[in-house]
């Protein structure tokens, strides 16, 4: 009896996490499920070997310091993947470059399936509209520097008598 207690105990404890977890709304769900396909077709065409033997072959070439710089910017996004995740493939603030081969060299394309799986959909919302934010600040400040060039230029260029400041 004890023993269909704790299969039931330990069956049902996944479901108990998984219900107090907020559920992603429907545009979430949309976003994510978009991404994840859009993800899923690269990995079906892509020829992953070949990406990942040119990756490794970088990264083994690459000095440690530079290799330190581009996974601080790729944690920056990484720290916030599920737990599960992280801990399945050892992903941690200091993880060195031998260990980012280690990780890369088994993976294959149902790998990578399951990894696209288990990214939530939150995390892919939350990303995607992070992007959105810095790409409308960036045409903001372009728009608003060319707005200034405009303004030079007609105040420069407006004729004052016979001639203009230009002449």
């Amino acid at each position: 009896m004890k023993i269909i207690l704790t299969c039931l105990f330990t069956l049902l404890l996944p479901l108990e996490i998984l219900a107090a977890q907020p559920q992603p709304s429907a545009g979430e769900k949309l976003i994510g499920s978009t991404f994840k396909t859009l993800a899923k077709a690269f990995v079906a065409s892509a020829d992953i070997e070949k990406i990942k033997a040119d990756n490794l072959r970088k990264i083994r070439k690459m000095p440690q310091e530079k290799f330190q710089r581009r996974y601080d910017k790729i944690y920056q996004v990484i720290k916030d993947l599920p737990d599960t995740l992280k801990k399945q493939y050892n992903i941690s603030e200091n993880l060195s470059r031998e260990e980012a081969i280690s990780l890369i060299q088994p993976l294959n394309k149902e790998g990578l399936y399951k990894i696209i799986d288990a990214i939530t959909d939150s995390f892919i919302t939350c990303q995607f509209l992070a992007y959105l934010r810095e790409t409308k600040q960036k045409l903001q400040q372009n728009d608003f520097i060319q707005q200034i060039h405009r303004f030079w230029k007609k105040i420069t260029l407006q004729p004052v008598g016979n001639f203009t400041l230009t002449d």
